[in-house]
């Protein structure tokens, strides 16, 4: 099979989702992020628009379909899609979550609670899917190899891999989201990296742990949320970056480019045109994230 590293967009805006006819060309789902690497689908968060995501993957699967799904937090807008994920309701499916320890709880914890009854009328620990749960530590590396479908969890970063044709995730833990903080996430595969990082806000600069832990990177999915007027105006301290601060953090760690995500949900399409336009005059490889985006790895990186 020849080689995939394929990044689509499921949902792009933060706080809460917003359909209308003003945000047609951006989407108004919030956060989902497919990675297809190799023969491996990962999944980061799942917002609302996790929903369209499941449905294309029952309709592709063809036998047993194995399943990565990572959470960066517990907020709602982050998980608000998850009980209508299908491949959940689905013998077929085996299906690793992986998610950090909040305010005391795992996350098989955090979500089991969401998908029972009263809040819920299935009983998630009732479906027929297999579900694996794995609590994310700072710089876990989980790994997969080319010919199976089972990860691996090495609980620290492993920096030699057997071959390029493994998938590493890494994670890091950030404490700049309230109040719990938020995890951010790297895929490796082939040579190319793409960081994840949403939900993130830098008070006086980049953390200088975050600038490591992105160093470098082909593609950079970061939290650009707020304008700097709106940000000075009120938004300091709820989390969420400027562009600014995202293409600080773009230009500091030396990433060949860079994706506005975590949109604000009162933000216009053409509000969002004008943010990507002001942060291309700072970092020309700078794009606005949009439902349906899609991004190649191997075709993308000059």
């Amino acid at each position: 099979m020849a080689q995939r590293f394929l990044v689509r967009f499921w949902g792009v805006r933060g706080s809460y989702p917003t359909p209308g006819p003003h945000t047609l060309r951006h989407g108004g789902n919030t956060s989902c992020v497919e990675v297809q690497a190799g023969t491996h689908t990962l999944i980061f968060d799942a917002g609302s628009g996790i929903i369209r995501l499941g449905d294309e993957l029952l309709r592709g699967m063809n036998g047993t379909a194995h399943i990565a799904l990572f959470f960066t937090h517990a907020h709602a807008d982050h998980l608000v899609g998850f009980p209508f994920f299908s491949p959940l309701f689905d013998a077929r499916t085996n299906i690793h979550l992986f998610g950090p320890q909040l305010a005391g709880q795992n996350i098989e914890q955090i979500v089991t609670p969401m998908m029972s009854p009263p809040y819920f009328p299935v009983d998630m620990r009732k479906l027929p899917s297999r579900r694996t749960f794995h609590t994310v530590t700072d710089d876990l590396c989980v790994m997969w190899h080319p010919d199976s479908g089972e990860p691996l969890l090495d609980g620290t970063r492993n920096e030699k891999r057997e071959s390029e044709e493994e998938v590493c995730v890494m994670a890091k833990f950030t404490h700049s989201h309230p109040l719990n903080g938020a995890v951010i996430y790297s895929v490796e595969y082939a040579g190319r990296r793409v960081v994840y990082a949403t939900d993130v806000e830098w008070h006086n600069g980049c953390e200088p742990e975050f600038l490591a832990f992105i160093e470098g990177a082909d593609l950079l999915i970061h939290d650009a949320q707020y304008t700097v007027d709106d940000y000075r105006q009120g938004k300091h301290g709820f989390g969420h970056s400027t562009v600014e601060m995202a293409v600080e953090a773009a230009q500091a760690a030396h990433v060949k480019e860079l994706i506005l995500f975590h949109h604000e949900p009162t933000y216009n399409d053409s509000q969002l045109d004008a943010m990507e336009k002001t942060a291309r005059e700072r970092f020309a490889c700078t794009r606005s994230a949009y439902e349906g985006m899609e991004i190649d790895l191997f075709k993308n990186i000059k």
